[in-house]
């Protein structure tokens, strides 16, 4: 069992005034044809600089498949083509419900809309954690997804809107990309009090500087650091051994594969990131460790050292759910032996259930899994 002790816990500053941010969240792409519902709806199509107010019930068609014929000189970049508002707080798309503004985005690439949520940001987490976790888990366990979940909205918001290395109209997406949010009704009497009990809440690193906050399904065992999974370092990460999620969740996993198969995979990691290739007849695996970030192995004659997660994000999440892997050779196959399930960085969501079934609190859960962290209350 690991120790508490005096925790990271120290609330860097207090400003008890500031607003509530609002974060932009892209919740649909490549949509020919949208259709918006609501009461009292204020319509604004910004292409055109008017706006308008419609009275009682009313549904907006919208045809996104001609957008460069309704605008001159069309920008390079995406652009916010309508918004819709209500004064009840809500509006409909297809059968759901969002808080906040829905917003229409057209990219010059393609003749379609993208539908983007403005929503302020305890409203966003109260129906994320219902997707990111389970609206009916222990309060305790939702509370730490709750802060992990904003200090990375919150870097993003932070950064402005650059994704990607280009210039959009969001923050970030309801995907695995980033963070998977829902709506208005996904919200839970447990998501509410979560993201009500932790308001304005965020992590930073040892230096105070704001950074990603990552989490996962389930570790499998010991988490990961950003730098062996994509290779980027972020402040204080530290990988630690955690036994919590083994009972619960996706079980370890195999699968088998034939060497020809492996070959080509290699020789395409190789490529896409060593700027090398497969040279030489066959692929040798060195012994191993499930934990070891990195595989070693002979193409030929010549050792090749690569991330896991390389591996990983070219064969896809059905053949190699998680990070934390082995590969050997047996009888002229090749066998591949893993467990957790997700990238394997941050917080483990399954070790963080039974952690708070256990009796600890999100302060204490918080502390395991990202132990040079400390929290800061940010409005």
């Amino acid at each position: 069992m690991f120790k508490t002790g005096s925790l990271f816990i120290l609330f860097l500053s207090m400003n008890l005034e500031a607003a509530v941010p609002s974060v932009k969240v892209l919740i649909a792409k490549s949509l020919k044809n949208i259709v918006v519902e609501g009461i009292d709806l204020r319509k604004t199509i910004h292409t055109q600089k008017v706006s308008q107010q419609y009275a009682g019930r009313k549904v907006l068609s919208f045809n996104c498949g001609n957008q460069k014929k309704n605008v001159r000189n069309f920008p390079k970049n995406a652009l916010l083509v309508a918004s819709l508002s209500s004064p009840t707080g809500l509006v409909s798309w297809g059968k759901q419900k969002y808080k906040g503004e829905l917003q229409l985005l057209t990219n010059p690439k393609q003749e379609s809309c993208d539908l983007v949520n403005l929503v302020p940001m305890e409203s966003y987490l109260t129906t994320l954690l219902s997707k990111e976790m389970n609206g009916t888990w222990p309060v305790e366990a939702l509370k730490a997804q709750a802060v992990a979940a904003r200090t990375y909205a919150y870097d993003r918001i932070r950064r402005g809107m650059k994704v990607e290395n280009e210039d959009k109209l969001y923050h970030l997406e309801s995907s695995e990309k980033d963070q998977v949010s829902g709506s208005y009704f996904d919200a839970t009497k447990n998501t509410l009090l979560a993201a009500k009990e932790t308001e304005g809440e965020i992590l930073v690193g040892p230096s105070g500087k704001i950074a990603p906050t990552f989490f996962h399904s389930k570790c499998g065992g010991k988490t990961l650091r950003p730098d062996q999974v994509w290779g980027g370092v972020e402040e204080g990460y530290r990988s630690v051994n955690c036994t919590f999620c083994q009972s619960t969740g996706m079980r370890d996993w195999k699968h088998q594969m034939k060497g020809e198969k492996l070959t080509s995979m290699v020789d395409q990691v190789l490529k896409r990131y060593y700027a090398d290739q497969v040279k030489g007849d066959g692929i040798r695996v060195m012994p191993d460790s499930i934990h070891n970030s990195e595989v070693r192995l002979y193409a030929g004659d010549r050792l090749h050292i690569i991330k896991k997660s390389y591996l990983r994000n070219l064969a896809g999440r059905e053949i190699l759910p998680s990070n934390n892997f082995v590969i050997e050779t047996k009888n002229n196959q090749i066998h591949v032996e893993g467990s957790g399930y997700g990238h394997g960085v941050g917080l483990c969501q399954l070790g963080a259930l039974e952690l708070a079934k256990r009796g600890y609190d999100y302060r204490q859960i918080l502390s395991f899994y990202f132990p040079r962290h400390r929290m800061r209350k940010v409005y």
